[in-house]
C-alpha cells in the first residue's frame, strides 16, 4: 500500500500517478480532510497551555471537530482564536497602563 498526499500546491503530478496505480489493477481510495491541530498542538503554536485551550474549547470560544472522543482545531479555527487572544491579551494589558 502507498499514500498519496495532495494539497492545493500539489499541481496537477499527482493524476498520473493515480492512473499508473490503476493500469497495475491497484485500486484506490481518495478521502478529504481540512487540515487541523489537536488542543497541544493548538496551545504550544500559540504558547499556552493545553488546559488553557481545553478550557477555551469547552466554553465554546474556540469550535472543534470531534474525531472519536478527541478534539482537532481547523487551521482556520487556529489562526481566528489566534488573533482573538493577542486582541484580547493586548486589551488585557492596556488596563495596566
Amino acid at each position: 500500500m502507498s499514500s498519496l498526499e495532495i494539497t492545493p500546491e500539489s499541481g496537477d503530478a499527482w493524476d498520473d500517478v493515480i492512473r499508473e496505480h490503476l493500469a497495475r489493477g491497484e485500486h484506490a481510495r481518495v478521502t478529504f480532510e481540512v487540515p487541523s491541530l489537536t488542543p497541544a498542538q493548538v496551545a504550544e503554536s500559540i504558547g499556552v497551555s493545553r488546559a488553557t485551550i481545553m478550557r477555551r474549547i469547552l466554553a465554546g470560544e474556540i469550535r472543534t471537530e470531534r474525531r472519536g472522543n478527541r478534539h482537532r482545531v481547523p487551521l482556520s479555527e487556529v489562526e481566528r482564536f489566534r488573533h482573538a487572544y493577542v486582541r484580547e491579551m493586548a486589551a488585557d494589558l492596556a488596563i495596566d497602563f
